[in-house]
This record gives C-alpha cells, structure tokens and sequence, in this order.
C-alpha cells in the first residue's frame, strides 16, 4: 500500500516505521520545521533543551521499550519531583518520605487539598470538582512507602543523544518534508490508499461540529549560571504557573549555563499549540460526533493524542500505533497478537 501519515509526532513517526517495516511505501508531512511534536529537543548551548516541555519516557511495556530502543540508547534518568505546598517543600507524590519531611501523617482530605487541588485546577482551568476520575488519578494519590520517584515503571530513561536524534533515526529512509501548510495533504490524498492522520479530529473535519476543547502552555524561559536544586518544583498553590523546571537535569548535563523554564497553563486558540485534550464535560459531547464522523472514514486511521482524542503518554501513543498498524496490515489477526496493554487505546 501506498500511505501518506499526516504529523511527524511520536504516533506518526511510529506508525510510518512500522510500515515500512512491513513493505508499504510511506510518505510523512509535517506543518513544523521538524520531526517528533511536542517532544522535539534541540542543543541550546551546552544544554538539552525540551522545546515543548519536559517528555519523561516511562513504560512497563517490554514490546514499546524494545521497538524505541532500535533507535536509541539511553540515559538513566530517573524522575524526582518536589512541590512548593502552603506546608513547605515537599516530594511528591506523597509517601512516607513526605511524611517525614511534614512531620506527620495527613488524610486523604488534606493530601488532596495540599497537593492536587490548586495545581488541577490551574493546570484544566476548571475547579476540581468537574474533573473526571482519569485526570484526578493519574499519579498516585497516597504511597506506602518512602520511594520518592515519580514514575516507578519497568523501564525508564531518556533517548541518550536527545529525542530529535530518535526521530531522525526512526524515519530513515522514509520521505519527510516538514514545515508544508496544514491543509497540504488534502490534494494529495488521493495519490494513497490510506491517510494515517494524527492531527487534531475537529480540524480534519474543518470544524464541521463545533471547535473542541484543549488546555495550552505557555513558556517563561531564563537563563542561568546556577540551576535549580532539583528537576521540577511544582506550584501547588495559587501562583499563575504549574511547575518550573531545569533543561539540565533531563540528560544528566551540567553546562556553564542552563535554561529554566515556567509553564503557565491556558485555553488554546488559533495562535498557541493545543496540549491536552479535555475529554470530559461539553469536550465529551462534542468529541462523540467527530468519532461518529470518523467511523465514516474508510480510507483514514486517526492515530495519537489530537486524532483519538485522548490524554496518552508517550507509551501510550507508541502502542496505540503499533495496535492500528497490525490491525490495518493484518485485520483477520487474534487479538491475542495485539498488546493488550493497549487494547483501550483503539478508539475511534
């Protein structure tokens, strides 16, 4: 088959490997200047630096681990994270060692408001109350016991020569041209047998339903001669930003000067990225039209974040692909070949 994937992110770039892998002739298109999204990297000076914020690679899927490791070593970086609380400095998420930093034992209550309240509603710009179980749950809520690492998968660490150089080892030999108009896939569809589209459903479908909704980020950069004393200091209180974070600590660098980086969470409109899907309230509504939309689409798989419209991490994204892929290539096969880890993460 001949395959046209719109979007050089993770899922697009995945899915073009896995193609090719198989024989199909595969052709990418990107509207930026570069290859891997949100999670493109680039050497600023001495230091690393996350273009769209810092991607943490984690996962307790072997068949994702292996497949990204084809085109990467890696560094073992393993996640740490602090929080400015109105009780101090703490590690998050909370565990015993957090206890023995406070001094005591707090409630659920108490975690919850501490910890997770301000910081939510900051980060969805929605109070606490209307958020869905999946967001309030996607770190742990309480620990019991003193492992203060944010993540506690199989299988951790950063693409050692940064991310960009993965994507790049990823799509060789594959067509890419980056930095093409949106719409520039459009009339050359018909060229293709199959559209792997990974960019946001709503803007397939020029809008046709109603303008989804997604969170946005926008970034307050500072260089610095002195780096900050750990990775990421979240903001769980009322100051307009989320988390802070150093560049550095990432790839285990230590340049003469570092970049620090502030985040400070909005609604996405024409001119900013759009983040993070709101899968939940009117986002829940309106989403169901465009996947009633998609199921019309016989010659396209909507594929990644934007596409399915769905909060994946990067692991995630890789396994979503994988499961379209063997799908599209072998649709007769068992489901017992497909990663169940990722059977939820098919839709549309």
């Amino acid at each position: 088959m001949n395959i046209l994937v719109v979007g050089a992110g993770i899922s697009g770039c995945a899915a073009a490997r896995l193609l090719a892998d198989q024989g199909h002739a595969v052709e990418v298109l990107d509207s930026r200047p570069h290859s891997g999204g949100n999670c493109h990297d680039e050497r600023q000076g001495e230091v690393t630096v996350h273009c769209y914020g810092p991607h943490l690679f984690h996962t307790n899927d072997k068949e994702v681990w292996d497949f990204l490791s084809r085109f990467t070593g890696w560094t073992d970086y393993r996640h740490k994270v602090v929080a400015d609380t109105s009780l101090g400095r703490i590690s998050i998420p909370y565990s015993l060692k957090t206890e023995a930093q406070l001094g005591r034992k707090l409630s659920d209550g108490e975690i919850r408001e501490l910890i997770f309240v301000d910081y939510s509603e900051k980060q969805w710009g929605v109070p606490w109350d209307d958020l869905p179980a999946a967001i309030k749950c996607r770190v742990p809520f309480r620990r019991d016991n003193g492992d203060d690492h944010y993540f506690t998968d199989a299988y951790q660490g950063q693409p050692a020569a940064g991310y960009a150089a993965m994507f790049n080892r990823m799509l060789e030999g594959i067509p890419l041209q980056v930095g093409v108009d949106k719409e520039a896939w459009r009339s050359r569809r018909q060229d293709f047998d199959r559209v792997i589209y990974t960019g946001k459903i709503d803007e397939y479908f020029g809008y046709a339903c109603g303008r989804l909704p997604y969170r946005s980020l926008r970034f307050e950069h500072r260089r610095s001669a002195e780096g900050l004393p750990h990775a990421v200091i979240n903001q769980c209180n009322r100051l307009p930003y989320t988390r802070e974070y150093d560049h550095a600590w990432f790839n285990l660098e230590s340049p003469a000067e570092t970049l620090i980086t502030r985040e400070y969470p909005e609604a996405h409109h024409g001119s900013n990225e759009p983040y993070y899907p709101m899968p939940f309230g009117e986002g829940r509504e309106l989403y169901r039209k465009y996947r009633d939309l998609a199921a019309g689409e016989s010659d396209t798989i909507f594929l990644g974040r934007l596409a399915t419209y769905s909060y994946l991490d990067m692991w995630m994204a890789v396994a979503q692909a994988m499961v379209k892929v063997r799908l599209l290539v072998k649709p007769d096969d068992p489901t017992d070949s497909i990663p169940t880890v990722a059977e939820t993460i098919t839709s549309p």
